[in-house]
């Protein structure tokens, strides 16, 4: 999966000579934390938070006080690439070649991200095993397999668990006998 699967296209900007009142008055009345500052041809300078427009002069342009962003994310980086980074941050901007600003990806975004990829609020059972080697983890899919179920996801859990996600199990009482003969 990719940023551009994910991110918001658009980006709450100002070019970067709007006077810093111009720029608080948009970020308060749309809400938002960070406001992202570009040049006239859309390319990113960098970001204000809504405390640094606070504490300016009114009068001053923004990019007098802008930060310079120190990580961007382009819509062909990988999601991980992007958990990672967003972990430090509320919201990233999404940059294309020649650094227009075209989309943001938040950590809402991030996670509606993940929770697709888990099939969080799918119905079906999940199914928690502790192989001891990958070959149980083979074995256990064919067992999946032989009894018609569904395979919704599969997750790693802690501690070497692996979490098969299934729908369509008749009687989850035997399929966790046929599982437990597979680990051994």
């Amino acid at each position: 999966m990719v940023v551009r699967e994910w991110m918001s296209p658009g980006a709450p900007a100002v070019v970067e000579s709007t006077p810093v009142g111009e720029a608080l008055k948009r970020a308060e009345e749309k809400g938002l934390a960070v406001l992202f500052v570009v040049d006239e041809a859309q390319r990113l300078r960098g970001f204000l938070t809504r405390k640094a427009l606070s504490s300016a002069p009114s009068d001053l342009p923004v990019e007098k006080i802008l930060t310079p962003p120190q990580d961007v994310l382009t819509p062909d980086d990988p999601l991980e690439r992007a958990a990672a980074l967003l972990s430090h941050y509320l919201v990233l901007p999404v940059v294309d070649g020649e650094r227009h600003l075209i989309g943001t990806l938040s950590k809402d975004g991030l996670l509606r991200a993940l929770s697709h990829l888990a099939a969080l609020g799918q119905g079906g059972i999940r199914i928690r095993l502790r192989p001891q080697n990958p070959k149980e983890i083979y074995q256990a899919l064919e067992v999946l397999a032989e009894e018609g179920v569904t395979l919704v996801a599969v997750l790693r859990g802690q501690e070497g668990e692996v979490i098969f996600h299934v729908q369509g199990v008749r009687d989850p009482g035997e399929l966790e006998k046929k599982l437990a003969a597979v680990l051994k």
